[in-house]
């Protein structure tokens, strides 16, 4: 006999981050709105600069926590150039920045579900990263190829999880979500061109096609910030792209009430359904 259908437990709103470098800022005024409107998400999952965000969020940070954490930082004494010849830059400080911000926690320990996605360099395989170590599961999703080096985790070689799932909303509903609203901050290129190798590799690190499609099937709701004014590696503009992402899911507090109240529905009706076939 399948368990009965809980309509007590409130709806669990899953939240998608895709990648998008410096643009990612965007996600933490769509969380701060969120949760401020009483639509905490229940679910987490995230890619790139979204895994980052997604995994302090879940780490029980709050938007303002993120937001005073990225406008502290301070990249030169993050990243280093590299020595090894595998990338521009090497992430050990970040690692160790990451993983005390976390408090050294493991998925298991985080404060919600999350799920984070990278790329896995021989074989260009997605690989779902939702246990062990978190810091190491954020490096890996967010290492632009070239820019940072893979990351070696569970035997294998990981990179940016934008090469293959951009914005990972299906994740997030095989999480446990009733509704799943996903944040695209890929956007088209800069309007101001890329001037440095860094430059364009970061801006190349976004053209994943297909994601509009892809979301269509896997998201209820697809909230995309007006962030192309900028580009993706302006560290300048994390206020302007906060500020975008704040006011992409203020015009969509409606839409999420709306679709919480047809789960919502949903769910009463099922209730009755099986109520109704266990009687007969």
């Amino acid at each position: 006999m399948e368990p009965s259908v809980d309509q007590d437990q409130p709806v669990r709103i899953g939240l998608a981050l895709g990648g998008g470098a410096v643009r990612g800022a965007a996600h933490i005024g769509v969380l701060d709105v969120l949760v401020k409107a009483g639509f905490a998400p229940a679910v987490v999952t995230g890619c790139s600069a979204g895994a980052l965000v997604g995994a302090l969020y879940a780490g029980g940070l709050s938007a303002a926590d993120i937001t005073s954490m990225a406008g502290g930082l301070q990249w030169k004494r993050l990243v280093r150039p590299s020595i090894t010849g595998r990338a521009l830059f090497e992430t050990a400080r970040l690692g160790a920045y990451l993983n005390d911000a976390l408090d050294g926690r493991d998925f298991a320990a985080l404060d919600l579900p999350f799920a984070a996605v990278a790329c896995e360099l021989t074989t260009a395989r997605r690989v779902v990263m939702s246990d062990g170590p978190v810091a190491s599961a954020v490096l890996a999703s967010s290492a632009i190829p070239g820019v940072f080096p893979p990351v070696e985790r569970d035997g294998m070689l990981l990179v940016d999880g934008s090469l293959v799932d951009m914005v990972p909303a299906g994740l997030a509903r095989s999480l446990g979500a009733d509704i799943v609203v996903a944040v695209d901050v890929s956007g088209p290129l800069p309007r101001r061109r890329p001037k440095t190798m860094v430059q364009v590799m970061v801006a190349a690190s976004t053209l994943q096609s297909g994601v509009a499609e892809q979301l269509a099937r896997d998201a209820d709701l697809v909230l995309t910030p007006d962030v192309d004014a900028y580009a993706f590696w302006e560290l300048s503009r994390m206020t302007e792209f906060g500020l975008a992402g704040q006011a992409a899911a203020e015009d969509a507090l409606p839409l999420v009430q709306a679709l919480v109240e047809v789960a919502e529905a949903r769910r009463s009706w099922e209730h009755r359904s099986r109520a109704a076939d266990l009687r007969g």
